[in-house]
């Protein structure tokens, strides 16, 4: 099996053709022109791997494995939760969780102590998107929550290749854990479908996405008028919500919470944009801090209003882009050069764009490993060399992410209910005292690391995480 790759050129100096031959067989494409042929001019199936990877997680179908007719009917059945009108309802919600988050910092701001973000982060978006997907309170942020803890143990041990963890090629219990935590899992959402299936007539206009499933297995199955829709679900069908409301959990909670910790993290590093951040906020909410939650619950499309902000997460996702997508490639498709029309085949290859390859281009991109939100200001000109059709944080196509405004609008809601209460001091200098926490992230003390100039840089840690889960201490500001 050939690996058929957009690579494009991280450090922005490196040389890199449009095709090259790697020694594996494997060709490797650098224009993202090329990636737009197989996931939005035509959109090809995922490969294999993905479903690999992914059961563990949310079982064998779901929104993200899934293809063809199964796939578009569940994808317009969840459509509706992730309409902009009905994520604006659920932001008084989002407020709530996000105000325990911000109560969390203080606390860690009295105590001046040492703590990795990446933990509350997790555990803030787990809590929103359990609401979204299962209308339900895990209060996770507090306390402990037996689907989030199995959800969570889950992730962490799921591989990230033997070069990273040696021992995995010896550890005999990964299949036990997962599947101990698979049964618990299942057994969580089983046990909240079953309650909504039973009352689903007093809710048929509820959108959230465990009502959402349980009506499109009501136009499929359409109740006897003698029966009551308090029948037994066909088990293949319960199984199928089961790994769906599993997959939008383990992809709602992800790419926001690194992004969150993300924007703290350049924030503290890039003072002139944070002055211009807190300063949009205090144009929009005004300057009573303590206010802003309360304006946005009663006003939560002034969230729109913020550019700034909403350039530093495009460019904070930029430079640290979620999961990317691969797909397979067939003996009737063949990639196009337009430029020579040479083509190439694509049978028996894996088809992969590599979204920080795309996002870090020196060919597609200014300055692409600096942190420069105004290049996605509107009234600003594109920077010379940008190729904003390169950037591919929620993918492409009619694939692409369909919770990306809901991971868009919690980070908003969070940057703006704290980047004027607190300052971030990033604190990779002080990892030796984090030693024996029992976070899952294995202590590095060899001394200062970076990638692409940055010291959180992304590590497979079951996803892609902020190194460390970036250790940090935050002060509360005089405001």
């Amino acid at each position: 099996m050939g690996c058929l790759c957009d690579r494009g050129d991280s450090s922005g100096t490196l040389p890199v053709d449009d095709v090259l031959l790697s020694d594996q067989g494997a060709r490797l494409v650098s224009d993202p022109v090329f990636g737009d042929q197989f996931t939005v001019k035509q959109s090809l199936p995922k490969h294999p791997l993905t479903s690999d990877f992914v059961e563990p997680l949310a079982g064998r179908t779901n929104l993200v494995t899934a293809e063809f007719q199964e796939w578009k009917t569940w994808r317009s059945a969840f459509n509706p939760g992730f309409s902009a009108s009905h994520l604006m309802t659920l932001v008084p919600g989002i407020v709530t969780n996000v105000s325990i988050f911000c109560d969390i910092l203080r606390e860690h701001a009295r105590k001046n102590d040492l703590f990795r973000l990446e933990k509350h982060a997790t555990r803030l978006t787990i809590d929103i998107i359990g609401k979204v997907v299962l209308d339900l309170d895990f209060k996770s942020q507090r306390g402990e929550h037996e689907l989030v803890s199995a959800f969570e143990s889950q992730v962490a041990w799921q591989p990230v290749g033997a070069m990273f963890r040696p021992t995995e090629l010896i550890n005999i219990f990964r299949p036990f854990v997962q599947w101990r935590n698979t049964r618990t899992m299942d057994r969580c959402v089983a046990r909240e479908l079953d309650k909504r299936f039973a009352t689903l007539e007093e809710r048929s206009k509820q959108k959230n996405i465990i009502d959402l499933a349980l009506n499109t297995y009501l136009k499929e199955n359409p109740p006897a008028k003698t029966q009551s829709v308090n029948r037994t679900m066909d088990s293949r069908f319960k199984q199928a919500a089961i790994d769906n409301i599993k997959v939008f959990i383990f992809a709602g909670h992800d790419t926001s919470s690194s992004a969150i910790c993300y924007a703290f993290y350049h924030l503290s590093r890039n003072p002139e944009t944070l002055a211009a951040v807190r300063k949009e906020h205090d144009a929009v909410f005004g300057t009573d801090v303590s206010k802003v939650g309360e304006i946005i619950e009663q006003e939560p499309h002034l969230i729109n209003k913020l550019d700034w902000t909403m350039a530093v997460i495009r460019e904070v996702l930029r430079l640290h882009p979620p999961a990317s997508t691969i797909r397979i490639g067939n003996k009737d498709f063949f990639l196009n050069d337009p430029t020579t029309n040479e083509q190439w085949p694509t049978d028996d290859f894996m088809l992969f764009p590599v979204n920080i390859n795309y996002h870090r281009s020196g060919k597609l991109w200014s300055d692409p490993n600096r942190f420069r939100p105004q290049r996605w200001l509107a009234h600003a000109p594109p920077p010379e060399g940008a190729n904003r059709d390169a950037y591919v944080a929620f993918s492409k196509g009619n694939r692409n992410c369909i919770g990306q405004e809901l991971a868009l609008i919690e980070i908003k809601i969070v940057l703006a209910m704290a980047v004027r209460c607190f300052d971030f001091s990033v604190r990779y200098d002080e990892l030796d005292k984090l030693k024996g926490d029992k976070s899952g992230y294995p202590s590095d003390s060899s001394g200062i690391q970076e990638q692409f100039g940055d010291e959180a840089y992304q590590i497979q840690l079951g996803t892609a995480k902020p190194r460390e889960g970036l250790p940090c201490r935050v002060k509360l500001r005089d405001v």
